[in-house]
């Protein structure tokens, strides 16, 4: 028998977009440093995974534009999620640029947490909402596909694009960066 969940495919695509997502954060913590943990160790590595994600997800998106891993979608019905933007700055950002990094237990804590929420970002499908789309002016959209689309599936995918608004019934070729997330040709 079939499992009805449906295993979303690059996964390691998926923990970069993740991680790339919480770039700012990291940048943050490399600027204020931390009393516990000498500089020499800790901007290098705050950098180092600001950096080293984000670069991995512009090499996913140029891969995908070299091997033309290109779909046409066809939208069906579109849901904007700017508010995710907003959701992301108040709920991950400023609660953890403010914590205290004072102590080796409140380090701890903070990292323990961080991985509260890498796992709820990875669950809740939210390793789209990366700043640095936001700031190259896309949008983003969920968009559930016209029936019939993607072999009768009604998944619902991701698109990134900097259209305003989809119109339902519209094709559009977008490039895939994970099974369920696309950014507009």
């Amino acid at each position: 028998m079939k499992s009805l969940l449906i295993q979303e495919g690059l996964q390691a695509t998926r923990l970069i977009l993740v991680l790339s997502s919480m770039a700012p954060l990291f940048i943050l913590w490399a600027v204020r440093g931390s009393p516990s943990i000498p500089d020499g160790y800790f901007v290098p590595g705050c950098l180092s995974l600001a950096i080293g994600p984000t670069l991995v997800l512009l090499r996913r998106l140029r891969l995908a534009k070299k091997n033309n891993d290109c779909q046409t979608k066809t939208v069906g019905a579109a849901e904007d999620h700017r508010d995710h933007i907003l959701v992301y700055l108040f709920a991950m950002l400023l609660p953890f640029y403010t914590v205290n990094l004072q102590g080796v237990r409140e380090f701890a804590a903070t990292v323990v947490a961080l991985q509260f929420i890498l796992f709820l970002f990875w669950h809740l499908n939210m390793h789209y909402m990366n700043l640095l789309f936001a700031i190259w002016g896309y949008r983003v959209f969920t968009v559930t596909p016209k029936a019939g689309e993607q072999f009768g599936s009604k998944a619902s995918f991701v698109l990134l694009t900097r259209r305003v608004a989809l119109m339902e019934g519209e094709g559009i070729e977008a490039y895939r960066l994970s099974d369920t997330v696309f950014i507009e040709k």
